[in-house]
């Protein structure tokens, strides 16, 4: 049997080796700059998100009109904020979603959103539990559990 030459096999070696480094050498850079903006788009947001605040300033009942109003302030520094939820509860824990659509996606600083629910049943003050209105940044919300204004 006769094989291949020593100069052969080692071109041959060497060919193999420098096409499956070609081959790694290109999918460890898609791989890198992949993780790259990822990495980069998660720091922008988490950025975004430290200095993002609200606060819930007021509640009113009509408890004629079984409505209610929730006026929420970004407290915060950001104008990246969304308003992603918004519920209003009664003291037997059923939640009302404003008549408003959500997600609000042009929630800059300082700046102020009125929620109104419209067939809350909540017949009085005493019947009001809780507002929450929640966030696009994770554990960015605002909760209101005070006596609301009756009108």
């Amino acid at each position: 049997m006769k094989g291949i030459s020593p100069l052969l096999a080692s071109v041959l070696l060497i060919a193999v080796t420098v096409a499956i480094a070609t081959l790694v050498m290109g999918w460890v850079s898609t791989v890198t700059r992949t993780t790259q903006t990822t990495v980069s788009n998660r720091t922008a947001a988490a950025v975004d998100c430290a200095s993002a605040s609200i606060v819930i300033d007021d509640v009113y009942i009509a408890t004629g009109a079984a409505t209610g109003t929730v006026i929420v302030r970004n407290a915060g520094q950001t104008d990246d904020l969304y308003l992603v939820s918004a519920s209003l509860y009664n003291s037997t824990g059923n939640s009302v979603n404003p008549t408003l659509t959500l997600p609000v996606t042009d929630f800059d600083k300082g700046e102020i959103q009125v929620f109104t629910y419209t067939s809350t049943g909540i017949s009085s003050c005493a019947a009001f539990s809780k507002a929450i209105v929640a966030t696009n940044c994770a554990g960015v919300s605002a909760t209101f559990d005070r006596t609301p204004k009756c009108t």
